[in-house]
């Protein structure tokens, strides 16, 4: 069996020694292993960089030699394609002793949210769900840029292995992350559904800091790198990267610790695993954990990091856009109906032009009702954007395909008023390739503010309360949720406690993440002596002439929803008591949600 070896930096580890060097552990963390291990160096840790296979290592240098100007010459190109914008958000940490590489997630005020190793930070209790502030840790991207440095909030899912060696830092932050036109750097997109597990066989696209170096050579030199390599094995979430094909030609060495690694999906670059461990240069193997089950945990640490999900989820006002879904695939790409969709089922060959119309059924959430959503999609050539069965290309290449989904409001006048919600797909294939087949889930958190007539609207800061409308009517009135929002309220009731409120579960778009969450409100009715539940009909001495409706909202009925700004429309139904009374209220929801 291989020796597996966690990867920080191995900044002063000679070339012959790099794969027996013990790493570095800060003592308070492991104290078994640093009486030997610590004195020969400070800055001796298990990090990560790009390890070349010796075949691909010659092609590059023209020979296998372990000359400067033969290592510049590999490197030097690695290092220049590890600056391309799709890595403009991983970067260097220093922690401590240790160098790791690592992801910036994206910035909540001042702070910066930064992705690494577990085994690359400090943690009193990282064998636990837990989090550790005291550790000065520094960020910066490839430009030299430092994003973020200070004492950080060090956050572990529970480390047990190369399945669970991920950690997400709170470091105070310094500057945004530009790119190199002086633009700001997207938020790189993450695997965020435990089912996304299409790895084994796949590529993967490693870019990391650290030691350079070949099987036979050894350690070389370190530095930023960009490497190609391919998932052989996924052992209980760790994913085992072998380094010995034409096309897979790469692995993890001493200081690549915590970098992301990558695979093309549907013209996006998905960071799907964090490098954990080698077994050596001469084994040519890597492990690395996958994000996607600690998905939930990720949301919590940082609510607005960028997903699968959340990137093919659209809105009312943003559409999906999957760019240049042929660049990596042969041939060109065509789209057809998938599940939960009408739309076209067989491929065509003409001049780009138009849309697609696809008819999606879609649950309102207001309502509880059912209904079809028209929906516009497009395929994108060099000669514009067509039909997405449209598998045609223009002058110079098959390298576009772009998918683009969105939705019009002149297509659904006839829709009732309410937040629509739906999962559905879309199959793409290829034209020239047969082979290639994926199916794209598409979700949709689509707020139609229709001709209903609103009540009022909730607010963090602000109630609403509607007429008397005791006074409407012969008797009392009580009211129940109606739709997908729920409440405890689910039947009449008549007695007489007061100083009391029902809660009502409102499903409601998080504009920040385009997520359906569930706001909790509190909902009371005045009988003329108190506020007691909505549902009781119940009214004081001066008689049946109030039953005002209150809804508010309670940031501490909240405090597992997720920060953001949320929007709904959600219905109650108001009742007779006394009288067939019925009519269904609609209010609007509007609110910023601080978080925990």
């Amino acid at each position: 069996m291989q020796t597996t070896k966690t990867l920080a930096s191995v900044a002063k580890v000679s070339s012959n020694q790099t794969s027996h060097r013990p790493f570095f552990i800060p003592t308070r963390l492991m104290p078994t292993l640093l009486a030997s291990a610590v004195l020969a160096s400070s800055l001796s840790t298990g990090a990560f960089a790009v390890g070349v296979s010796d075949a691909k290592y010659t092609e590059l240098g023209g020979s296998l030699s372990n000359e400067n100007t033969v290592v510049r010459k590999v490197y030097d190109h690695l290092k220049a394609i590890s600056l391309e914008p799709r890595f403009e958000a991983v970067g260097r940490i220093v922690a401590g002793g240790a160098l790791c590489t690592a992801t910036w997630l994206g910035n909540d005020g001042d702070t910066a949210f930064i992705i690494t190793a577990a085994h690359c930070v400090a943690g009193d209790n990282k064998s636990q769900e837990s989090s550790y502030t005291g550790q000065n840790i520094s960020f910066r991207t490839g430009d030299g840029r430092l994003v973020a440095s200070g004492v950080s909030t060090n956050h572990f899912i529970g480390y047990n292995g190369c399945q669970s060696d991920l950690a997400i830092l709170e470091i105070p932050l310094l500057t945004n992350p530009m790119s190199s036109d002086g633009s700001a750097v997207p938020q790189p997109i993450y695997a965020d559904n435990a089912d996304f597990d299409h790895y084994v066989g796949q590529p993967m696209t490693l870019a990391g800091y650290g030691r350079q170096g070949t099987p036979s050579l050894g350690g070389l030199s370190s530095g930023r790198a960009y490497g190609a390599a391919n998932v052989t094995q996924d052992v209980g979430g760790c994913l085992r990267n072998k380094a010995n094909t034409e096309d897979a030609w790469a692995y993890a060495a001493p200081g690549d610790s915590g970098s992301t690694t990558w695979q093309w999906r549907e013209g996006q670059f998905v960071g799907m695993g964090i490098t954990s461990w080698w077994a050596g240069w001469g084994s040519q193997y890597s492990g690395h954990g996958r994000v996607a089950p600690h998905q939930a945990w990720v949301k919590r640490i940082f609510p607005n990091v960028n997903t699968v999900t959340r990137s093919r989820t659209l809105t009312e006002s943003k559409a999906v856009e999957l760019n240049d879904v042929e660049a990596n695939i042969k041939g060109t790409v065509y789209y057809l109906a998938g599940d939960n969709v009408s739309g076209p089922t067989n491929r065509k060959w003409a001049y780009p032009r138009g849309y697609t119309p696809l008819t999606v059924p879609m649950v309102n959430q207001t309502t509880g009702g059912t209904h079809n959503i028209v929906l516009r999609s497009q395929r994108q050539t060099y000669c514009g954007w067509g039909e997405i069965n449209n598998g045609v290309y223009c002058y110079p290449s098959a390298s576009k395909g772009s998918l683009k989904v969105w939705y019009n409001a002149s297509d659904n006048q006839a829709a009732p008023s309410g937040l629509y919600k739906s999962t559905f797909s879309l199959n793409a294939k290829g034209w020239h390739d047969h082979s290639y087949n994926s199916a794209i889930n598409l979700n949709t958190s689509i707020l139609v503010d229709g001709a209903s007539h609103i009540e009022g609207t909730v607010t963090q800061s602000s109630a609403f309360t509607t007429v008397r409308y005791d006074n409407t009517v012969n008797g009392s009135v009580y009211y129940l949720s109606e739709g997908e929002t729920t409440s405890d309220a689910t039947q009449r009731v008549w007695n007489g406690r007061f100083n009391t409120w029902s809660t009502l579960n409102v499903p409601a778009v998080n504009r920040d993440t385009k997520e359906i969450q569930t706001v909790t409100l509190r909902a009371s009715r005045y009988a003329g002596c108190g506020w007691t539940t909505m549902n009781n009909g119940v009214y004081c001495s001066n008689g049946a002439k109030y039953g005002q409706l209150r809804v508010s909202y309670s940031a501490e009925d909240n405090a597992a929803l997720p920060k953001g700004r949320y929007d709904s429309l959600f219905n109650i139904a108001g009742k007779g008591w006394h009288s067939s009374f019925n009519k269904t209220l609609t209010f609007k929801l509007a609110l910023e949600h601080a978080g925990q």
